[in-house]
């Protein structure tokens, strides 16, 4: 029996000894059996386009109908980054998404005399929503303008009778109620790119030629010009708004309001230096508010400002960038894993002229620029709160 079991183990040996010669043998010559460029087991194309040719052009037959020749997917283009020089070891931390509760809404925005509409959507969109608002109410166009983003109403005769659509309605209403009978009346409308991404802004004025000379059909800029009658005004912006916002316009996309959206009005940008700034093609009237909203909009807490030097003392709690316990990328850009509920304290400055400002991130003393990683957070803050 313990021969028996013996010869077992010899023989157990002897096949050990064999698999491992063989595979001694196959590992001399290295990889080359498994992975040979001809012959191996697993053939490596890496060098298989130095003996590649073009074929000749697919000819389609003449009975038949030529494809038109397009990407099916597409890959979208890249916006190229600003002053990349500056980090050239470390790519910039993506933009983040703050939630906003009224960021959907369809809304009407005041600001001193001011009024216009704010909508949720690309002026790519609300461009053909206005103008079928327009002829769902009867209403022609003289004036249509996709590269500026104006329209101008035909001139409408208001007489004492009854009508059925909302423009004509609201004009004989608000006449009324100033006292002003005499003339005819049209509106202007100015459609703009808003200042969060995706967003559009409608200004609208109304003109009675009885009032004044009326104004060039070509006139850009609404902003110098006052309504004659600014109920009419404020009643067809809410009539507008309702209509975008109860979606009974079709979804379509105009191309040649493309250029509406090419000019931004809050655009986060680069100085020379490499340091973050957000530029605002505004006025400085609303400049300077929409900077004040915007803090007011994200809960961040305002210690002081000065409307004359443009500038805003504030104190940020780590919850406005979502970080309650301090341990989070608040933390991580200012070293600052401090007690819950520490603030940042900084300054917002807003500098700048004419129709164009920028906001700067400084310390708390106002004098030397903070992280940029930190800047660029905090002016994405005030991009995303303002309205």
């Amino acid at each position: 029996m313990v021969q028996v079991y013996q010869a077992v183990v010899g023989v157990r040996s002897l096949f050990r000894v064999l698999c491992c010669t063989l595979i001694a043998t196959l590992a001399v010559p290295g990889c080359g059996w498994m992975r040979g460029d001809q012959d191996g087991f697993f053939i490596n194309p890496k060098d298989d386009y130095l003996e590649s040719s073009q074929d000749n052009a697919l000819v389609v037959p003449g009975d038949l109908v030529d494809l038109s020749d397009t990407d099916p997917f597409p890959i979208p283009a890249t916006p190229e980054p600003q002053n990349p020089v500056f980090y050239p070891d470390k790519p910039p931390l993506p933009d983040a998404i703050y939630a906003n509760d009224n960021r959907d809404e369809v809304r009407l925005q005041r600001l001193g005399e001011r009024r216009w509409l704010v909508i949720p959507e690309p002026p790519t969109t609300a461009w053909p929503k206005l103008k079928q608002f327009l002829a769902e109410n009867g209403v022609s166009l003289d004036y249509d303008n996709p590269g500026t983003g104006r329209l101008n109403t035909q001139w409408i005769l208001v007489e004492q009778t009854s009508y059925r659509d909302v423009v004509r309605t609201i004009l004989q209403d608000a006449k009324t109620a100033a006292q002003l009978n005499l003339g005819q009346d049209r509106f202007l409308l100015k459609v703009e790119q808003g200042l969060r991404p995706r967003t559009t802004e409608i200004h609208l004025r109304h003109e009675n030629d009885s009032a004044t000379l009326p104004l060039r059909n070509d006139i850009v800029a609404l902003n110098g010009v006052r309504s004659h009658i600014e109920q009419a005004e404020t009643d067809l912006l809410n009539e507008i708004g309702a209509y975008i916002a109860a979606k009974v316009a079709q979804q379509t996309v105009s191309k040649v309001a493309l250029q509406i959206g090419s000019v931004q009005k809050a655009e986060l940008t680069r100085t020379s230096a490499g340091y973050p700034v957000l530029k605002l093609n505004l006025d400085y009237e609303r400049a300077w508010a929409t900077l004040g909203q915007a803090l007011n909009n994200a809960a961040v807490e305002v210690i002081n400002m000065d409307r004359g030097s443009g500038e805003y003392q504030v104190n940020i709690p780590p919850a406005v960038f979502g970080d309650d316990e301090g341990k989070g990328f608040f933390c991580r850009i200012t070293f600052s894993c401090g007690r819950k509920g520490e603030t940042l304290d900084l300054r917002l400055l807003l500098s700048g002229e004419g129709e164009s400002y920028t906001v700067s991130v400084l310390d708390a003393q106002g004098n030397d620029t903070v992280a940029a990683d930190l800047s660029q957070q905090v002016l994405v803050l005030i991009r995303e709160y303002a309205a």
